[in-house]
């Protein structure tokens, strides 16, 4: 997850060791989750939090996901096969 602004580094975290219960929220293309910076503690931006918000309603029992595609990034990663019409056809 990253929030890439013009002028800033670019920092991303890799849960793949090491993370929290968000590393278990899926991919999707029309997802129910968006991502923000959170400053916590300090208002360096190099210590920041990633903070998940509903982007709408979401049911009791509803998964919870979000999309790992950085718009700024070109495509690469893994093929998506989610099938909605605003899939891009790869998740990164």
């Amino acid at each position: 997850m990253s929030r890439l602004i013009e002028g800033q580094a670019r920092y991303f975290i890799d849960a793949s060791k090491y993370g929290n219960v968000s590393r278990f929220i899926n991919h999707s293309c029309s997802p129910n989750l968006v991502n923000h910076q959170v400053l916590v503690d300090s208002m360096d931006c190099h210590r920041a939090h990633i903070g998940l918000y509903a982007s709408q309603d979401i049911s009791v029992g509803e998964e919870l996901t979000f999309d790992y595609r950085y718009e700024l990034l070109p495509a690469q990663g893994y093929p998506c096969q989610y099938g909605v019409s605003t899939c891009r056809g790869r998740l990164y």
